[in-house]
């Protein structure tokens, strides 16, 4: 999910109805749907489908479970992340 309009690479309106609650108890409510494409520094661009529009949200969020599902191996190292598609290397 993000609240960032602008990272959408495909932007289809369809009011989700759902409400995000946080920890600090903010309420958001999810309004669209979409596929979001990051351009990598090397190989193919990562695209990602079914992603949730926030109004509001100020980060990013991604589940690195979805990553894993998704053939990917994730990996954390000096503030930044590394991802390798299993098959593809």
């Amino acid at each position: 999910m993000t609240g960032n309009r602008d990272i959408f690479s495909d932007f289809e309106e369809k009011d989700l109805k759902k409400s995000i609650e946080f920890r600090d108890e903010e309420r958001y409510r999810a309004t669209r749907i979409s596929m979001v494409t990051f351009h990598r520094e090397s190989g193919s661009p990562l695209r990602i489908t079914y992603v949730m529009y926030v109004p509001g949200l100020k980060k990013n969020l991604i589940l690195v479970a979805i990553l894993e599902d998704s053939g990917y191996d994730v990996v954390f190292s000096k503030g930044k992340v590394f991802l390798r598609h299993i098959t593809m290397g």
